[in-house]
């Protein structure tokens, strides 16, 4: 016994260092494609207004791949911007996320020099190409043709001369006033993706154009930037990365920020920010209980799970300075929960931005590090920054972290994220509510509105997708499509997996998908591995139909009888005649229940049933085993406490469930814990006697419309 004890105590140590180790190891695994160094400045023009950037940027990639790489290939963001014939502008028609763009303020990038380090000039070789479309006046991406290939494993430098003219912000990126919102702003070179990577065929250049509905996709490297600003942006400018020396010449401030294992740089500069810095201190902000729950339901040891300090400066307009709190309590509980969740932030620093009135285009955005917030007057959204700020810094995981391709699988970074934002809101300040405020007047309190499970589900409702959820951002039907897609109803197929699988199942499967793509590309089916191994099930009939498929998924209480069973009445022969038997009936006699439970929709899943009867017994019919095109329930009474097994076939659009009870039936539920989040009408799931099933989903039909109506022209307010 002592030997055995002691073998077990030595090899749970073991374990517990490996473990560490691992995690430790983990923090420092990047692979490092890309090196950034760039000196920028920012120039104000005769108006004020810090509308372009000089800058030099020294570029070295490395050929990860055992292919030759004949060609770069570069994202020139800004050009989207440069006139009515981008791609951008006829996708959007000069409208993003309800801000519109300002006749003449136009924004570009040239490129005035390209060469290689101690080698050829490049500049004239530069040709612009439109890899998604046939639009040849699109300028967003280019593509440069090299006398002599990269070989695989070695590295190429450039020296690249450029300059950026900001637009007047509408769409992220841009000026308003003396505010300058600086993203997507350089020279930005493509993935090369060799065959095999994010299950592609062959080996090839990802470098999409910019779409109107599409964010980005980058490898991670190093970024070393140097900012000059005018005087007047003293201290008043953040950026990615970590603070790492500031020098003044002739009144001129220069900034250097360093970050490691990232793939983009933002910044800004805004004379006006109030600026204030707080440490998130994990040891204060995270207790020990909390640690142990978590390393318990994960199976992890506890010195994995244990935070890490984080610097957190927040940049804040002045007429905002009463939400300074609110905005690092909000900071504080998304480093919380997506770390305990998830993995640690593994960065040093977070800065959050608030834009200033005029300048919202550039709100509710996510880059690494940064990431930018804001307020409006509009009411629902006045002074409730809590939701974006969760919302963006939850992207420092979907996209910063597990950096999927946001142009081609948009699902893996929004959804992932409406799904993690909505548990943090509900753990963080609860199912309650945050404050509306009218001039800083709390008049009304309202559930969280971004994101809301509930709110998800009204803004999905009535299915008809044109979609699937698994579609490249610039290919949905329409922004609608692409936004009901990528954001409510993503977070929804989330939560269903997630109520079907249990909490403490899919707590593991989103702690292991993180865990096994930090600082890689994953691409949907790595995700549908991940559940699938983690969950020892194949989920594949799930997402062929809810992520790949866009059928409606709508079942129904469609019929229902409970009466007393009929006496054998009639005429029946006996000793030679025949003789009359009237029906009868009495307080032993049982009763014949039969519920028809419809499929309305093409999708199906294994619903769950449920029966209660009036002298207060139930049965309840749970799916144990989809196989084979078969659902198979196990039925379970509480009255006797019997037990039998029924089945339906997935392609059958409906089954009867015939019982013979003691007692009559008193109500019976499609889904009775609702955890079909999918289902597109809920309000037809149940059924009380005169509860007149046909006319309520009548009712909910059309109440439903025009409330998902309102809903989205409020949305469109911004």
């Amino acid at each position: 016994m002592t030997n055995r004890f002691a073998r077990r105590a030595s090899l749970s140590i073991f374990l517990a260092l490996f473990f560490i180790a691992t995690e430790a190891l983990a923090d420092s695994v990047c692979k490092h494609i890309v090196w950034y160094k760039i000196d920028a400045r920012l120039k104000i023009d005769d108006r004020g207004r810090p509308t372009t950037i000089e800058g030099r940027e020294t570029l070295t990639w490395l050929n990860d791949s055992p292919d030759p790489v004949s060609e770069l290939q570069f994202h020139l963001y800004l050009n989207a911007f440069k006139n009515e014939k981008s791609t951008f502008f006829k996708e959007s028609s000069g409208t993003s996320r309800g801000f519109s763009f300002e006749a003449g303020e136009w924004g570009w990038i040239d490129i005035s020099s390209m060469k290689v380090v101690d080698g050829e000039d490049l500049t004239a070789k530069i040709e612009f190409i439109h890899p998604d479309d046939d639009n040849a006046d699109d300028q967003t991406v280019i593509r440069v043709p090299l006398s002599k290939p990269v070989a695989p494993g070695a590295k190429i430098t450039l020296d690249i001369d450029f300059i950026s003219r900001l637009p007047r912000v509408f769409a992220r990126s841009g000026y308003c006033g003396r505010f300058a919102m600086v993203v997507q702003w350089f020279p930005k070179i493509g993935v090369w993706e060799k065959a095999g990577d994010r299950r592609r065929e062959k080996a090839g250049w990802n470098c999409h154009q910019y779409h109107a509905t599409s964010e980005y996709y980058a490898n991670f490297g190093v970024y070393d930037v140097s900012i000059t600003v005018p005087p007047e942006y003293k201290d008043k400018i953040g950026a990615t990365g970590r603070l790492r020396s500031e020098r003044n010449e002739d009144g001129f401030l220069t900034y250097n920020y360093y970050q490691e294992d990232v793939h983009d740089f933002a910044w800004t500069a805004d004379p006006d920010y109030i600026k204030v810095t707080r440490s998130f201190k994990a040891d204060e902000q995270v207790s020990r209980d909390e640690i142990n729950e978590w390393a318990a339901k994960l199976s992890l040891p506890a010195d994995q799970i244990a935070l890490r300090d984080v610097e957190v400066t927040l940049l804040i307009q002045p007429e905002h300075e009463d939400q300074i709190d609110r905005h690092f309590r909000a900071a504080f509980n998304a480093i919380k929960y997506f770390g305990l969740w998830y993995g640690k932030y593994p960065y040093d620093t977070l800065t959050v931005v608030d834009p200033p009135y005029g300048g919202e285009g550039a709100g509710g955005m996510e880059y690494p590090t940064l990431i930018t917030a804001g307020t409006s007057w509009w009411p629902g959204r006045d002074q409730n920054p809590e939701g974006v700020i969760v919302h963006e810094f939850g992207h420092q995981f979907w996209y910063g972290l597990v950096a999927n391709n946001e142009f081609e699988e948009s699902w893996l970074d929004e959804g992932f994220n409406t799904y993690s934002t909505g548990k943090v809101l509900e753990v963080a300040y609860g199912l309650d509510h945050l404050p509306i405020r009218l001039a800083s007047v709390p008049v009304v309190y309202l559930p969280v509105a971004v994101p809301h499970p509930v709110e998800d589900r009204i803004i999905t409702l009535q299915g008809n997708f044109s979609d699937p959820i698994l579609t490249p951002s610039w290919k949905f039907f329409n922004q609608m499509s692409y936004g009901i897609n990528s954001y409510p109803r993503s977070g929804l197929t989330l939560r269903t997996l997630e109520r079907y699988l249990g909490e403490s199942v899919m707590a593991r499967v989103m702690r292991e998908y993180y865990g096994r793509w930090r600082f890689r590309h994953p691409a949907s089916q790595d995700f549908f591995d991940v559940v699938n191994s983690i969950s020892g099930q194949d989920m594949n009939w799930f997402f062929d139909q809810f992520v790949k498929g866009t059928g409606t998924l709508d079942y129904e209480i469609a019929q229902v009888t409970s009466e007393r069973a009929a006496a054998k009445a009639g005429l029946y022969d006996g000793d030679g005649q025949k003789s009359e038997v009237k029906a009868s009936e009495s307080e032993s006699t049982p009763y014949e229940t039969e519920v028809s439970v419809l499929r309305k929709g093409e999708a199906w899943f294994p619903v769950e049933v449920l029966l209660r009867f009036e002298d207060g017994s139930q049965i309840y019919a749970r799916p144990v085993s989809v196989r084979d095109g078969v659902i198979e329930y196990q039925m379970t009474s509480n009255r006797d406490e019997r037990e039998w097994k029924e089945t339906w076939a997935v392609g059958d659009h409906w089954k009867k469930f015939k019982l013979t009870t003691p007692s009559k039936l008193k109500s019976a539920f499609v889904d009775p814990y609702e955890k079909v989040m999918l289902d597109a009408c809920a309000i037809n799931n149940s059924w009380t006697p005169g509860s007149g099933i046909s006319s309520a989903t009548r009712w909910s039909s059309g109440g439903m419309f025009w409330f998902q109506s309102l809903l989205q022209f409020f949305g469109s307010l911004g």
